[in-house]
């Protein structure tokens, strides 16, 4: 009867079972970290709505500590076209466009956005100056199901005020 030793048996690699376990667990990581990357993907687009309409906040407030009034002046949708069909950098984003800023509502809030960006912006205020609305739209995976952040603001016993309103996390 013929016997192998350790070390002959160590050199010959691993069993077939043992790759397909090895397999399997790699197949079970990466289907809980691919949607756990998107997820944090999309987060981190999301966030850039925040952080400008933050920005229009605290312009418009600025405007309304310094004039007693929010800019009445309008911004219509801007760009006017949607950022995944403008694709600019091959990434789905606007491309930062000065121009674009250097109209009416925006030049009054001293806005603009200065490098690529996922949303379209919209700014109306309202004809008494005591109020505007501002809103940041994007359909960040180009699905054509858009999102919506919202940021009112208004006055409260003659202070400025505002609330922004995000969409459901399980949007877009």
């Amino acid at each position: 009867m013929r016997t192998v030793s350790r070390a002959t048996r160590a050199t010959r690699g691993f069993t077939l079972i043992e790759l397909m376990i090895v397999v399997a667990i790699i197949g079970v990581l990466a289907s809980i970290a691919v949607p756990a990357f998107m997820d944090y993907v999309k987060r981190a687009k999301r966030s850039e709505a925040e952080l400008q309409l933050a920005k229009i906040k605290l312009n418009a407030k600025a405007s309304y500590n310094i004039d007693a009034s929010y800019p009445v002046q309008s911004a219509v949708l801007t760009p006017a076209t949607d950022c995944c069909s403008q694709n600019s950098d091959g990434k789905k984003r606007c491309a930062a466009d000065p121009a674009d800023w250097a109209v009416g509502g925006w030049e009054a809030l001293g806005f603009q956005i200065d490098e690529p960006f996922f949303f379209q912006y919209e700014y109306a205020g309202d004809a008494s100056g005591n109020a505007y609305t501002a809103w940041a739209v994007g359909d960040l995976d180009c699905d054509t199901d858009a999102i919506a952040f919202t940021l009112v603001g208004s006055v409260f016993n003659g202070n400025p005020t505002s609330t922004l309103t995000k969409p459901g996390p399980s949007l877009d």
